[in-house]
């Protein structure tokens, strides 16, 4: 991708944006649900939150609802993709979650959380890298103009995962504590500065 003005950068958007699961879109990570887990259950008050059988809360962090919902419904972010790349130790659970928390989709109905990614979902033990390389060429299999690790934006909660996916020329941003307030604004400006 050529290098473009400080202005142009501003009004660009990433065409992928890549999302971790634990620590980063939701909390406790999976491994911490040991002696509980599967199946999970709807909060009876609070869409936000799954429980697990041993009534531990699985909660949506920060502003993770909102960014996901705005990214999946809103017209400006229509040309933009988004996927999953995730290690967690109990991937069953993490794709049984993403079944159940549920989302409004451009048209106003509840859908899965799944469904805002399609097949962009990478959730197994691997290097996050070569999970990128496999979400970049879905994309490409569906949109021929993504071809560039430099129009992907990730988060993750863990130096050594945006580490290995900087690498690849993927801007990647830390974000200890999840997608928080400002993270994603972060983000997005981090990956706007890679692109001048």
């Amino acid at each position: 991708m050529g290098r473009v003005t400080a202005a142009a950068a501003a009004a660009l958007q990433p065409r992928v944006i890549v999302f971790d699961l634990d620590g980063t879109l939701w909390d406790p990570e999976m491994y911490q649900l040991w002696g509980g887990g599967s199946p999970f259950k709807p909060h009876d008050s609070d869409s936000d939150i799954m429980i697990d059988r041993a009534g531990t809360e699985v909660h949506l962090i920060g502003e993770s609802r909102e960014i996901l919902q705005t990214l999946s419904t809103d017209a400006r972010w229509a040309s933009t993709y988004l996927a999953i790349s995730s290690t967690c130790d109990e991937p069953s659970w993490a794709e049984e979650l993403l079944g159940k928390f549920t989302f409004t989709d451009a048209a106003g109905k509840s859908v899965p959380m799944a469904s805002l990614f399609g097949d962009r979902i990478e959730i197994y033990k691997a290097n996050k890298a070569k999970q990128h390389e496999t979400i970049l060429k879905k994309v490409n299999r569906v949109d021929s103009s993504v071809t560039d690790y430099g129009q992907m934006l990730f988060f993750d909660n863990q130096t050594n995962n945006t580490r290995s996916v900087t690498r690849l020329g993927v801007p990647s941003c830390y974000c200890s504590s999840g997608m928080t307030q400002g993270t994603f604004e972060r983000g997005l400006e981090m990956w706007r500065r890679a692109q001048r």
